[in-house]
């Protein structure tokens, strides 16, 4: 892969460079947990979604693409989930020994613009160089030979009120995005979900617990759409009739049955 170009725009009220390194002598070693000033093993970052804060490349600062940012969210089971505007990176993660490492490393492959993509490029080519961590308080900081990347924790958006887009589609082993064209988007209220985008699925009446919610569907037309959207459609459809599993990571709802689900993103 060839190296980006470096991008040299300075981001207003970033971090100094000095300011960088107090913190990380402040921190302790790489792969330290300031908690209990001890090396932390790779559960440490299991369950948790970090933002970006600062991006520096060869000791300068570089903004992200306007309107965007990167989250890396850590799951429970050993995984990293990672984006930057556009596509989905991930894989299974490892954090021992103060390196970051990443394997079986997959990206979806939607379109987007070019400055998206570089940006995407340039995430997992970091990530899949070994970078070094260590935490700072709530700050993650990730380390390669030339860029640095801060991250802060971040919490978690509301189900009720929060306009949802779907995302990834989860089929058995398969992941992919949502096809291009298609824009949908799930709205909870107080008992009903509604539903825009699709072709016959507008509203489904729910009831949720901590994490489950139970669906109630009432018999829908038929109409014939697009493909692309009836395949979405048809998911959407096993979904919400009967109960699913769901969970929320900071802006991220995943919805889940067995091995199919919805990956869907906070606008």
């Amino acid at each position: 892969m060839s190296r980006p170009r470096r991008v040299t725009t300075v981001w207003p009220g970033i971090l100094s460079i000095a300011a960088l390194a107090m913190a990380g002598c402040a921190a302790g070693p790489a792969g330290s947990d300031p908690a209990t000033g001890q090396s932390a093993g790779s559960g440490v970052l299991h369950g948790r979604t970090y933002t970006a804060q600062t991006i520096i490349e060869q000791g300068r600062p570089r903004a992200l693409v306007a309107g965007t940012s990167i989250e890396l969210r850590f799951t429970d089971d050993g995984r990293l989930v990672a984006n930057a505007g556009c596509n989905t990176i991930s894989g299974a993660v490892a954090s021992g020994g103060g390196k970051l490492e990443l394997t079986d490393m997959t990206v979806t492959e939607m379109g987007c613009a070019a400055e998206l993509h570089d940006q995407d490029r340039r995430l997992s080519a970091f990530l899949g160089g070994r970078p070094s961590w260590r935490l700072d308080g709530g700050t993650l900081i990730l380390s390669s030979t030339d860029t640095t990347l801060v991250l802060t924790r971040a919490g978690a958006v509301p189900l009720v009120g929060t306009t949802w887009r779907t995302d990834t589609l989860i089929l058995g082993d398969v992941a992919g995005a949502t096809p291009a064209g298609v824009d949908v988007t799930f709205v909870f209220g107080r008992d009903q979900v509604t539903v825009s985008g699709l072709c016959n699925l507008r509203a489904a009446r729910y009831r949720a617990t901590s994490a489950t919610i139970t669906f109630e569907l009432d018999p829908l037309p038929r109409n014939t759409c697009a493909p692309k959207i009836m395949r979405v459609e048809q998911l959407a459809v096993a979904l919400l009739d009967g109960e699913a599993n769901y969970r929320i990571d900071r802006t991220t709802l995943r919805i889940s049955k067995g091995d199919r689900g919805l990956l869907l993103v906070a606008l």
